[in-house]
């Protein structure tokens, strides 16, 4: 495990931390025709991990520079994000509150009773109050609006988010250790892989859909790189070059038909998958992002003939708290 690099709130320091983050190469067992190198941001921090450290860093900090004291977002029992957001709290001196899809059960999830402890507030919701968490007026439905909070929508998909991912991508173009093919990652919201898609030049971005989503993340895709375009001279470019693209068998790509049965599923096969790459490699997965993105390389690959070797980076988004949730 890294230092975290959150002990203090500062884009420097969290900059620095990210040049260190290690690239493991694993073996061609899984991956053939392949050379394989898996991006551990996992390790990045203890509680602030993956691609959720990436979202929150300049949220955080505009939050502290606008001098706002409480932090609302919203959640699942078992998000990745309310856990980083509710640890980040605890670390910075934000309060948080969590507004929580369905009621609460007699027995709290891992994750929530983790949040809790870290000190965040927790506000529990109907899913048919949660299906408006967009609408402009659903803080003060609920009462919330009085925290004068700073609000972070789900996984953390907003501009500053996005950015975030951004910063990743240019990390990721200085101190990649072999000149890469593709990277590939996981999607839920699509705001990832936005950032990385607009921020990587030298190479081609796949996202992995881990979720039945249709068009969705493509056009939400679409979406945060068109907001982008309004702060990037190179912006109006990325658009053009995404909507030139079709799903699948493209350079620049979504691929949706790896999800294994929807988001959250941990189908016989996929458990299968991740028993057979964790006896092989040392790196861990869990069902939910990164067992799919991984077990989706592993079937591209077995399916595929190449007349070259190509080398793929895996984006390691973290999420590991979440395995509790299968055990």
């Amino acid at each position: 495990m890294l230092p975290s690099f959150l002990d203090r709130l500062d884009l420097q320091a969290f900059t620095d931390a990210a040049r260190e983050v290690p690239y493991q190469q694993l073996s061609n067992a899984l991956f053939p025709g392949l050379d394989v190198w898996v991006r551990r941001d996992d390790l990045v921090d203890p509680l602030i991990s993956g691609n959720k450290a990436y979202k929150l860093i300049f949220n955080l900090i505009k939050a502290r520079d606008q001098g706002v004291r409480t932090i609302i977002t919203c959640g699942g029992a078992w998000s990745n994000h309310v856990h980083a957001v509710a640890a980040a709290g605890a670390r910075f001196g934000f309060q948080t509150v969590g507004i929580i899809r369905g009621e609460r059960s007699r027995r709290l999830s891992a994750t929530l009773r983790d949040a809790e402890r870290f000190g965040m507030k927790l506000e529990f919701v109907s899913r048919s109050q949660y299906r408006q968490r967009g609408a402009c007026g659903f803080l003060f439905d609920l009462g919330l609006e009085r925290e004068g909070g700073y609000f972070v929508p789900e996984g953390g998909a907003n501009l500053a988010g996005v950015k975030g991912v951004q910063l990743l991508g240019r990390v990721i173009e200085e101190t990649s250790p072999v000149a890469f093919d593709q990277v590939w990652v996981a999607c839920g919201t699509g705001a990832t892989f936005a950032g990385l898609f607009s921020s990587i030049q030298s190479m081609s971005v796949v996202g992995v859909e881990v979720l039945k989503a249709g068009d969705s993340i493509l056009s939400n895709a679409s979406y945060w790189i068109k907001r982008l375009a309004c702060d990037s001279a190179s912006g109006q470019a990325d658009v053009q070059r995404l909507s030139e693209k079709s799903l699948g068998g493209c350079s620049q790509s979504l691929l949706s038909s790896f999800h294994c049965g929807g988001y959250g599923k941990f189908s016989p096969p996929l458990r299968k998958f991740k028993r057979a790459f964790e006896a092989q490699e040392r790196v861990p997965l869990e069902p939910v992002y990164t067992c799919k993105l991984f077990n989706a390389l592993h079937r591209r690959a077995c399916e595929a003939r190449r007349d070259e070797v190509e080398r793929v980076l895996l984006l390691h988004s973290g999420g590991l708290q979440g395995l509790r949730g299968y055990e």
